[in-house]
Protein backbone atom coordinates (compact mmCIF):
# COMPACT_ATOMS: atom_id res chain seq x y z
CA UNK A 1 0.00 0.00 0.00
CA UNK A 2 1.60 3.22 -1.16
CA UNK A 3 1.10 6.64 0.90
CA UNK A 4 -0.39 9.31 -1.00
CA UNK A 5 2.09 12.42 -0.48
CA UNK A 6 1.72 16.54 -1.13
CA UNK A 7 4.53 17.99 -2.54
CA UNK A 8 4.77 21.49 -2.04
CA UNK A 9 7.97 24.45 -1.16
CA UNK A 10 10.50 25.02 -4.15
CA UNK A 11 12.01 21.66 -3.48
CA UNK A 12 9.04 19.55 -3.51
CA UNK A 13 9.37 18.33 -0.14
CA UNK A 14 6.75 15.20 0.98
CA UNK A 15 4.60 15.47 3.57
CA UNK A 16 3.64 12.61 5.41
CA UNK A 17 1.29 11.70 8.28
CA UNK A 18 4.43 11.06 10.31
CA UNK A 19 5.99 14.57 9.21
CA UNK A 20 3.08 15.98 9.62
CA UNK A 21 2.36 15.40 13.36
CA UNK A 22 6.26 15.06 14.16
CA UNK A 23 5.64 11.85 15.13
CA UNK A 24 9.44 10.19 15.91
CA UNK A 25 9.79 13.53 18.28
CA UNK A 26 6.77 12.84 19.60
CA UNK A 27 6.66 9.43 20.34
CA UNK A 28 10.52 10.05 21.56
CA UNK A 29 9.11 12.01 24.27
CA UNK A 30 8.12 9.45 27.01
CA UNK A 31 11.24 8.78 29.24
CA UNK A 32 10.62 6.36 32.24
CA UNK A 33 12.88 7.53 35.36
CA UNK A 34 12.62 4.65 37.30
CA UNK A 35 14.95 1.82 37.44
CA UNK A 36 14.28 -1.11 36.63
CA UNK A 37 11.68 0.35 34.61
CA UNK A 38 8.32 0.01 36.46
CA UNK A 39 5.48 -0.61 33.72
CA UNK A 40 3.22 1.56 34.80
CA UNK A 41 5.39 4.80 34.24
CA UNK A 42 4.97 4.86 30.53
CA UNK A 43 0.87 4.85 31.03
CA UNK A 44 1.65 7.75 33.84
CA UNK A 45 4.16 10.00 31.62
CA UNK A 46 1.47 9.72 28.39
CA UNK A 47 -1.65 10.04 30.07
CA UNK A 48 0.04 13.80 31.80
CA UNK A 49 1.79 14.25 28.07
CA UNK A 50 -1.94 14.09 26.62
CA UNK A 51 -3.41 16.69 29.33
CA UNK A 52 -0.45 19.14 28.66
CA UNK A 53 -1.61 18.64 24.67
CA UNK A 54 -5.35 19.55 25.58
CA UNK A 55 -4.66 22.36 28.31
CA UNK A 56 -2.68 24.04 24.84
CA UNK A 57 -5.77 23.28 23.26
CA UNK A 58 -8.10 24.55 25.44
CA UNK A 59 -5.68 27.51 25.69
CA UNK A 60 -5.99 28.17 21.97
CA UNK A 61 -10.08 27.78 22.15
CA UNK A 62 -10.69 29.77 25.53
CA UNK A 63 -8.21 32.52 24.01
CA UNK A 64 -10.03 33.15 20.81
CA UNK A 65 -13.14 32.77 22.74
CA UNK A 66 -11.99 35.92 24.78
CA UNK A 67 -11.27 37.93 21.79
CA UNK A 68 -14.05 36.69 19.91
CA UNK A 69 -16.49 38.38 23.09
CA UNK A 70 -14.58 41.16 23.19
CA UNK A 71 -15.06 42.32 19.70
CA UNK A 72 -18.19 41.71 19.49
CA UNK A 73 -20.45 44.65 18.47
CA UNK A 74 -17.03 46.19 17.06
CA UNK A 75 -17.91 45.02 13.87
CA UNK A 76 -21.21 47.28 13.21
CA UNK A 77 -23.40 44.17 13.88
CA UNK A 78 -24.62 43.46 17.46
CA UNK A 79 -23.21 40.53 19.07
CA UNK A 80 -21.62 39.86 15.83
CA UNK A 81 -18.70 37.57 17.19
CA UNK A 82 -20.50 35.65 19.77
CA UNK A 83 -21.79 33.23 17.82
CA UNK A 84 -18.14 32.11 17.08
CA UNK A 85 -17.23 32.42 21.05
CA UNK A 86 -20.53 29.68 21.53
CA UNK A 87 -18.86 27.52 19.18
CA UNK A 88 -15.70 27.41 20.30
CA UNK A 89 -16.90 27.04 24.29
CA UNK A 90 -18.94 24.11 22.73
CA UNK A 91 -15.43 22.47 21.64
CA UNK A 92 -13.69 23.34 25.15
CA UNK A 93 -16.42 21.53 26.94
CA UNK A 94 -16.13 18.23 24.95
CA UNK A 95 -12.52 18.36 24.85
CA UNK A 96 -13.26 19.25 29.08
CA UNK A 97 -15.04 15.70 29.05
CA UNK A 98 -12.50 13.94 27.24
CA UNK A 99 -9.73 14.71 29.87
CA UNK A 100 -12.43 13.74 32.85
CA UNK A 101 -12.53 10.80 31.09
CA UNK A 102 -8.62 10.38 30.93
CA UNK A 103 -8.72 9.84 34.82
CA UNK A 104 -10.71 6.45 34.01
CA UNK A 105 -7.23 5.25 32.14
CA UNK A 106 -5.22 6.65 34.67
CA UNK A 107 -7.25 5.00 37.41
CA UNK A 108 -6.62 1.48 36.27
CA UNK A 109 -3.05 1.74 37.73
CA UNK A 110 -2.96 0.33 41.41
CA UNK A 111 -1.88 2.53 44.27
CA UNK A 112 1.18 0.23 44.60
CA UNK A 113 1.85 0.41 41.10
CA UNK A 114 2.09 4.11 41.27
CA UNK A 115 4.61 3.71 44.15
CA UNK A 116 6.93 1.81 42.17
CA UNK A 117 7.96 4.88 40.49
CA UNK A 118 6.45 7.50 42.73
CA UNK A 119 9.80 8.28 44.77
CA UNK A 120 11.42 9.53 41.44
CA UNK A 121 8.85 12.39 40.85
CA UNK A 122 9.86 14.32 44.14
CA UNK A 123 9.26 16.94 44.25
CA UNK A 124 7.37 17.19 40.77
CA UNK A 125 3.71 17.39 41.32
CA UNK A 126 0.65 17.95 38.22
CA UNK A 127 -0.17 21.26 40.70
CA UNK A 128 3.42 22.29 38.67
CA UNK A 129 1.64 22.32 35.41
CA UNK A 130 2.27 26.28 33.72
CA UNK A 131 -0.70 25.89 31.38
CA UNK A 132 -3.42 24.78 33.63
CA UNK A 133 -2.53 27.70 35.50
CA UNK A 134 -3.41 29.74 32.43
CA UNK A 135 -6.60 28.25 31.95
CA UNK A 136 -7.21 28.57 35.28
CA UNK A 137 -6.33 32.26 35.27
CA UNK A 138 -8.47 32.94 31.44
CA UNK A 139 -11.02 31.53 33.20
CA UNK A 140 -11.20 34.06 36.12
CA UNK A 141 -9.12 33.04 38.93
CA UNK A 142 -7.25 36.05 39.55
CA UNK A 143 -7.30 35.97 43.35
CA UNK A 144 -3.76 37.88 44.27
CA UNK A 145 -3.72 35.33 47.16
CA UNK A 146 -4.26 32.66 45.35
CA UNK A 147 -2.10 33.61 42.64
CA UNK A 148 0.97 34.13 45.08
CA UNK A 149 0.85 30.75 46.26
CA UNK A 150 1.93 29.22 42.63
CA UNK A 151 4.82 31.98 42.15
Amino acid sequence: MSENFVSFGEQGAQLTYGSYLRLPQLLDAQHPESSPPAHDELLFITIHQVYELWFKQLLHEVTAARDAMLDAGRDGVEGGRLWWAQHLFGRVHVIERVLVQQVDVLETMTPQDFLEFRQRLAPASGFQSVQFRELEFLSGAKDPAYLKRFR
